[in-house]
């Protein structure tokens, strides 16, 4: 007498993009690869810990940019000044200034999730440009969080209650709860 053997196998694709393809990423070496704890760390796990805080900045421009061009191209020759300066705009002034510009509103950058994308943005600069400034575990989470609940607000900001596409993706991918970049302690505030 044999056994009847019955599986079921379902498949779901998730649609890609800059954006999901960056959070991917980060995700992947927040939660395979990078230690719990900083005495299990390796020599490795520093510049990976600074590519999850230059891929977390990456996610809120990637998701500012895309609202802003969502906008503009839905209302064409309303905002010829945003068309001529997108290609080759700087982030941190777009930011200041085109979200009153497009909505009536401007982002409150005094007030999470936004507040942390001020911080990240000087510590991404720093990393980048001038200082090689050093990320730690704790640093690399929080930048990750902080950019995805920013990403959110900014595009329910630009488009509406629903305006944020990347729920499925998240869901998939689901991320802890950190504390907010603005308030994470730098490598080198530390005593």
């Amino acid at each position: 007498m044999g056994k009847n053997i019955i599986h079921t196998t379902t498949s779901g694709w998730l649609s890609l993009d800059a954006w999901s393809e960056t959070y991917i990423g980060a995700h992947w070496l927040i939660t395979n690869e990078l230690p719990t704890h900083h005495y299990q760390t390796e020599v490795h796990h520093g510049p990976l810990s600074q590519m999850v805080l230059l891929a977390a900045h990456q996610l809120v421009e990637i998701i500012f940019f895309q609202c802003v061009k969502s906008i503009i191209d839905n209302n064409q020759n309303q905002y010829i000044d945003i068309e001529k300066a997108y290609s080759k705009a700087g982030f941190g002034n777009a930011l200041d200034k085109w979200p009153e510009t497009l909505t009536g509103t401007p982002l409150d950058l005094t007030k999470e999730p936004l507040k942390s994308v001020s911080r990240l943005k000087d510590r991404r600069n720093a990393t980048v440009h001038k200082d090689s400034a050093l990320t730690s575990l704790e640093m690399a989470r929080s930048a990750l969080f902080s950019a995805v609940e920013a990403s959110k607000a900014i595009a329910e900001h630009f488009l509406g209650e629903y305006g944020f596409k990347y729920e499925p993706v998240l869901h998939k991918y689901p991320l802890q709860q950190e504390q907010w970049f603005s308030q994470v302690q730098f490598i080198d505030e530390a005593t």
